[in-house]
């Protein structure tokens, strides 16, 4: 049986690197591409992938977003993370949001081939050395953690310098929720302005060091 895929991937390269890799396998059909989040949850209701390759930060809606809205949904569409980002709590967020694997952009076709084939079938894949980051941080659970993945994407943009209202304009949502989350997220991580929740950021390395 053939296993249908779609990549939704902003990064050209990147697509073409996902087909390069799946090519080996007879059994998997690439049946559509896109380059936004937008274009994911469109190529999820037209297209009816088995299993979705997806970025997390990609512009317009990110990958967090598409996972959240089509596990609310119920679509039979099984995801696929494969970001470059596989540190701190980024891998328990995007699963507990509703994805059914995890995997690194430095992964092998052998490897993303079998989480494919995995996802068809059914069951969960995370990559081992995710798993193994994973499994360690549940000795030491940090406040970053208890973060919903909606206040981890909202944390991920104002640590990166977006205002309330360029972030309520680009998740849907009003300026007053928007800040609304930050006080949630300020209260869990215990902090009191955007330089300290940049450097919470900075020290998980889910931000860059400017």
């Amino acid at each position: 049986m053939t296993i249908r895929v779609a990549i939704v991937d902003d990064h050209a390269l990147a697509r073409a690197g996902f087909r390069f890799m799946l090519q080996p396998a007879a059994d998997i059909q690439i049946v559509a591409e896109g380059a936004s989040g937008e274009e994911g949850l469109r190529i999820a209701r037209e297209s009816a992938p088995e299993v979705m390759l997806l970025d997390i930060s990609m512009p317009g809606i990110s990958g967090i977003e598409v996972t959240q809205r089509l596990t609310r949904a119920q679509s039979p569409v099984r995801i696929a993370i494969v970001t470059m980002h596989g540190e701190g709590p980024l891998p328990k967020l995007l699963l507990d949001a509703g994805a059914s694997a995890f995997l690194s952009k430095d992964c092998d076709s052998r490897e993303l081939i079998e989480a494919v084939r995995r996802l068809a079938r059914g069951e969960r894949y995370v990559a081992a050395a995710i798993a193994q980051r994973m499994a360690l941080s549940q000795t030491g659970a940090d406040a970053i953690d208890a973060l919903t993945p909606r206040e981890f994407e909202v944390a991920l943009m104002f640590g990166r310098g977006m205002r309330a209202i360029d972030i309520g304009a680009k998740l849907h949502i009003s300026e007053k929720t928007v800040h609304t989350y930050k006080t949630r997220i300020y209260d869990k991580l215990g902090i009191r302005s955007e330089a300290e929740l940049a450097l919470v950021l900075v020290r998980h390395g889910l931000i860059g060091r400017d």
